[in-house]
Formats: C-alpha cells, structure tokens, sequence
C-alpha cells in the first residue's frame, strides 16, 4: 500500500478528531437534554415513559461508548503508523508520549458513568 504524505496523514488524522469531537457534542447534548427530562418529568411519569428514558439514556450511553472508543482507537493507529516527516519532529515525539490506553479508558468511564447516574436518577425518581 503506498505511504501517506505528510498532508493526507493531517488531514486524516484532523478528519477523525473531528469525529469524535462531535461524538462528544452529540452525547454530552443528548445526556444535557435527557437529565433535563428526567428531572422534569420522570417523577410524574408513569413506568413506560420511564422506560422509554431508559432506553434513550442507554442509547446515548452505548452509542457514546462504542462511538468515542472507535474514533480513539483509529486515532492511537494512526499514531502508532506515523508518517516519518511527522513523528520525526518534536511535536510528533510529543503526541507519542501521550498515554492513550489511559486516556481512552478514562472516557469511556465517564460517559458510562453519566448513563449509569441517568438510570439511577429515572429509578429513583
């Protein structure tokens, strides 16, 4: 397979932050407006409504989940396949010194952290 240039490697690796930078807008909006629901109207709810809150607070929790976790992992790949031009240079050495696996499981805690809070919130509501 021909190697990337520096370019298309940047705009690649550009294209898939992009990707999870909305994944995270897209779930952080989603939980926002689904704790405003729950704290608006599961307590008057009947037990479908409350199940239907559910099923949207996991949705959004295995959706965040599997979403960010694919967009990271691409994004440790292309790290690990780095152009020479790039991980030659100091900042290149710099982005290999971030701890990814660190980072990625910190992530995919606390967006299962917030479904799980949700859930309890609709339970105990």
């Amino acid at each position: 397979m021909a190697k990337l240039t520096v370019d298309q490697y940047l705009m690649a690796a550009a294209a898939r932050l992009a990707h999870l930078t909305q994944t995270y807008a897209i779930v952080f909006s989603a939980n926002i407006a689904s704790m405003f629901a729950i704290l608006a109207y599961a307590p008057l709810a009947g037990p479908a409504a409350r199940f239907a809150l559910a099923t949207i607070v996991v949705a959004v929790t295995v959706y965040g989940v599997l979403a960010a976790k694919a967009a990271m992992d691409d994004l440790k790949a292309m790290l690990n396949d780095a152009v020479d031009d790039f991980s030659g240079s100091s900042f290149g050495a710099h982005l290999t010194q971030i701890p990814t696996a660190l980072f990625i499981a910190v992530s995919v805690i606390f967006v299962f952290a917030m479904g799980v809070t949700q859930l309890w919130a609709i339970i105990s509501a």
